[in-house]
């Protein structure tokens, strides 16, 4: 989650504004707890196609007898996951990027030694998707098979980009910035800070059930602004889902690629978002999230929103590698009615490129 707050005190001459970033090295692992909480059995599966090639990067989860899932992991590079379940019975979901979902039969956990898992590859092929018209509101129902299809494959990726944390750790680096741009394009002040990736996500989260009440944008052209941008955690929510319309899409300026749209149901009154989630087609691989701000009152009558760009990682996880949020600066004219774009403040951040491993060509 990104989350900008822009402070914009108005009179007829030049606003001032500041911009902070706030929360945006939130670690997101939990600390061990002191208690004397019971320690469950854990199992090493180790997941290997029909001709035993290690499959890396797959979502690795237990179902239980009524389908939830218990537990669910990546598997690194070698193909392997530990995952940890009370005794009992299970079966095992592989889910990865590009095929149909694998689910074994049921059996007991744990396992005495390593379990190796044979899977099947069953292609799923998003060239052959076809659009219509129709969009599904507050739910992505499995009988609209295009819509289920293409954001299953949006799903894993955003899952997986929730649960990868050992590549952050060799990258190194990452960087924010912001830019406060004036009238004409006039760049007025840039500033880069480059943090250190250690053991936490450096991009921060807030509950999407807050969103969802309150909002993506708060505030007025006289007090200030703060605003936020949807995170994995966010797109994957019942509530992101609860509050949105979604229908498959293809714009012929992204040859390749095909898209779920996203806005708010009809009648939603709070500030929210609209976009699009893009999708390769040949790879099924989520590519980029780009949206404006919508319901924010003199706002959205300019260009403000931003876009995240995701990256497969050697070991097939995935992170958000570069994100960028852009909002108006904004001038009152003497009637106090009509409101003038003078500028922009953009912020954004990212993984510092030269510190990604190039393995597979994926950008």
């Amino acid at each position: 989650m990104f989350f900008t707050r822009l402070f914009n005190q108005q009179r007829l001459s030049a606003p001032l504004i500041q911009l902070a970033l706030v929360a945006a090295i939130i670690a997101c692992v939990a600390l061990p707890s002191s208690g004397q909480a019971q320690v469950q059995p854990t199992t090493r599966i180790r997941i290997r196609t029909a001709d035993g090639a290690p499959v890396a990067g797959a979502l690795v989860g237990l179902l239980d007898a009524s389908g939830k899932i218990v537990v669910e992991g990546l598997s690194n590079a070698e193909g392997a996951r530990s995952l940890s379940a009370p005794e009992g019975t299970y079966r095992v979901q592989v889910r990865r990027i590009g095929f149909e979902p694998f689910i074994s039969e049921p059996m007991a956990f744990p396992r005495s030694g390593d379990l190796v898992l044979p899977i099947t590859d069953r292609a799923v092929s998003l060239q052959t998707v076809v659009v219509t018209a129709g969009a599904r509101c507050r739910s992505i129902e499995t009988d609209a098979a295009a819509l289920a299809t293409v954001w299953e494959e949006i799903a894993k990726a955003l899952r997986a980009s929730q649960l990868t944390m050992g590549d952050l750790a060799g990258i190194g680096q990452f960087r924010t910035y912001r830019k406060d741009v004036g009238p004409r394009g006039k760049l007025i002040s840039s500033v880069t800070n480059v943090f250190k990736v250690q053991n936490a996500r450096p991009f921060g989260t807030i509950d999407p059930r807050v969103l969802a009440i309150a909002g993506y944008v708060q505030g007025n052209v006289t007090d200030g602004w703060e605003y936020y941008a949807p995170d994995e955690a966010v797109l994957l929510s019942d509530a992101f889902a609860s509050t949105h319309c979604f229908r498959v899409v293809r714009d012929k300026k992204r040859p390749g690629l095909i898209g779920v749209s996203f806005e708010p149901v009809a009648g939603r009154r709070q500030s929210d978002i609209a976009g699009v989630l893009w999708v390769q087609e040949k790879t099924s691989e989520l590519r980029e999230m780009t949206f404006k701000f919508v319901n924010v009152d003199v706002i959205s009558r300019f260009d403000a929103g931003g876009r995240t760009h995701f990256r497969r990682m050697p070991s097939g996880a995935w992170l958000v590698d570069e994100w960028s949020l852009r909002f108006p600066k904004l001038e009152v004219k003497e009637s106090g009615e009509t409101f003038v774009e003078i500028g922009f403040v953009e912020n954004g951040g990212g993984i510092i490129q030269d510190a990604i491993p190039q393995n597979n060509g994926s950008s």
